[in-house]
């Protein structure tokens, strides 16, 4: 019967054992001994000082005797063993202690499994539900818990400062469409890899959404720190890099920011507050930006939901307006006007930076779009009409409006009903209009050309790929953006960079305009002004239709 016994006990895949508070083993079945490495002995063998004989059985040996003297038994107890040159593995095991008459310790008895493999699984698991399996970084459920943690700590310790940054990717869903998706992956791994370099080892860098990364700093002592850091990782993502042989000039993110957290108590009300920030960073038009939450954010966010609301119940075009900003030559006098878009409701003015945004949200810009095409027009008419005026009408065609299937048609209908010489009118598009959908964007242009009207790049040197898709684009101008303009009364290199540009545009034929010339020293940097046309405040301001007869009579 012992024997049996014996055979039943070695046959276990669980591990069985008994052992004195002086570690002298009384039994253990083979797959005991296999767990803990002891190559002596079987099921009915002693082994005295097992201690000495298996440092993976004194790990066991104490974790169990510590828990069992402390509640007599313990049920599915984990821990982590050692195994010397075995490595680490899990055990799971059912122990208790058997006291003597006098209530003392007599011996320790324990059930136990290895449970690595499960282990191993739920850490599998555990990673596939916490972390981005594209680029290894926690996703936004870990950061969302990890931001709350900081700010739990962040009670107990006052002193302690944390920051969170909000990155999104400028125009990804282009890179995706011109490049191929996986393309796009490589981009957001250099990314991911970009970020984890410029941030401390006690910082979390996450990707929180498909083309959105989170940061967040732990402990920056001043603002100065924290925007050391933000500047390291603006000129990293700045630099040039490789992809699958394709160059890239940098990476354009917009970035959010949120610092200290010392109001916050909530990790979401975090998020939402450096997600309102990195939308006014997105709303800076073509160009990488960088901006610090603000309350007056949090009210200018409602206002923007208020005007969302409004213009989709919105029913008509009351309120809408123009105003026309002359454009002379670089030799002077008039060569054309921009048609600029304004909204006035319940007494205050909209700028065209606020409701465009949300017009193009809401699906309103397509028939606003229309409106100011004709508006313009009609206006354009009438004073080529009584003032013999002989000026160019630019309008700007946001990339929703454009891409539209039947764009080219309504604007063809336009012509037709207003009879207006179509060799007038210049539409501006952005860049983005191509990226999104060049077959499309081309196809519209093509027809439209045709018909007389040129198009114009607008915002020029500001996307991601302006220089590779220019000679591709069917345009016949180039709107030089303002932020070259700005530059140039106090950097020499942007002096260089704007006259390189101007030569650029020259020497492929394109008519060259120049937005945002405000000052003297701004107009002096632009070398041989008979090549440019000119738009600015040094010049003029947008004007209502009043002051632009007003100028025609001047003119004369």
């Amino acid at each position: 019967m012992y024997l049996d016994c014996k055979k039943i006990l070695n046959n276990f895949n669980e591990g069985y054992s008994r052992w004195t508070p002086g570690w002298h083993l009384l039994g253990a079945n083979a797959a005991f001994l296999r767990l803990m490495g002891i190559r002596a002995g079987d099921a009915s063998s002693e082994i005295p000082n097992a201690d000495r004989e298996s440092p993976a059985f004194y790990e066991f040996g104490k974790a169990v005797m510590r828990e069992t003297e402390r509640q007599d038994a313990v049920k599915n107890f984990e821990f982590r063993l050692w195994r010397g040159s075995g490595g680490h593995c899990w055990v799971c095991t059912d122990a208790w202690r058997i006291s003597n008459a006098e209530g003392e310790t007599a011996y320790y008895e324990a059930y136990v499994r290895d449970v690595t493999p499960f282990k191993l699984k739920e850490a599998e698991f555990s990673h596939q539900l916490f972390y981005d399996l594209l680029t290894g970084l926690p996703n936004r459920e870990l950061f969302t818990d990890r931001l709350q943690m900081a700010l739990e700590t962040q009670k107990r310790h006052p002193g302690m400062h944390h920051g969170v940054l909000s990155l999104d990717l400028r125009n990804f869903k282009n890179i995706n469409r011109h490049y191929g998706r996986n393309f796009g992956d490589m981009v957001l791994r250099h990314v991911a890899t970009v970020l984890g370099l410029c941030c401390r080892t006690v910082d979390t860098v996450a990707r929180t959404s498909s083309d959105g990364f989170s940061v967040l700093l732990h402990g920056p002592e001043t603002g100065a720190q924290l925007v050391k850091i933000i500047k390291r990782i603006k000129e990293s993502l700045a630099a040039p890099f490789t992809l699958w042989e394709q160059s890239m000039d940098s990476v354009e993110m917009d970035i959010g920011v949120l610092f200290p957290l010392s109001d916050y108590s909530k990790a979401e009300s975090v998020l939402r507050d450096v997600s309102i920030a990195v939308s006014r960073a997105q709303a800076v038009n073509n160009k990488s930006n960088c901006k610090f939450f603000s309350k007056k954010m949090l009210e200018q966010n409602r206002q923007d939901i208020a005007l969302s609301v409004i213009l989709r119940e919105k029913s008509d075009i009351k309120g809408f307006y123009l105003l026309y900003q002359p454009i002379v030559r670089g030799t002077g006098g008039l060569h054309s006007f921009e048609a600029l878009a304004r909204w006035q409701h319940n007494g205050k003015t909209i700028p065209p930076t606020m409701f465009i945004p949300i017009a193009e949200k809401t699906g309103f810009i397509k028939r606003l779009g229309f409106f100011f095409i004709e508006e313009a027009i009609r206006q354009m008419q009438c004073w080529q009409k009584e003032h013999n005026a002989r000026c160019k009408l630019h309008v700007n065609i946001s990339p929703y409006q454009f891409l539209a299937p039947d764009f080219s048609r309504n604007v063809l209908d336009i012509l037709h009903n207003t009879g207006f010489d179509a060799s007038s009118l210049l539409f501006e598009v952005t860049e983005s209009s191509f990226l999104y959908d060049f077959r499309n964007a081309a196809r519209h242009i093509g027809v439209l050309r045709e018909n007389g009207i040129a198009f114009c790049l607008d915002d020029f040197g500001t996307g991601y790929s302006s220089l590779s898709y220019l000679k591709q684009m069917p345009i016949d101008c180039l709107k030089i953006d303002r932020s070259f303009v700005e530059m140039v009364d106090y950097d020499h290199k942007a002096r260089i960079l704007l006259k390189h540009i101007l030569d650029l545009g020259e020497d492929m034929g394109y008519e060259l305009v120049v937005e945002g010339v405000e000052k003297q020293i701004q107009l002096d940097s632009l070398g041989d002004l008979s090549r440019l046309l000119i738009q600015g405040y040094y010049f003029y301001k947008p004007l209502p239709p009043p002051s632009v007869e007003a100028l025609f009579e001047e003119q004369k």
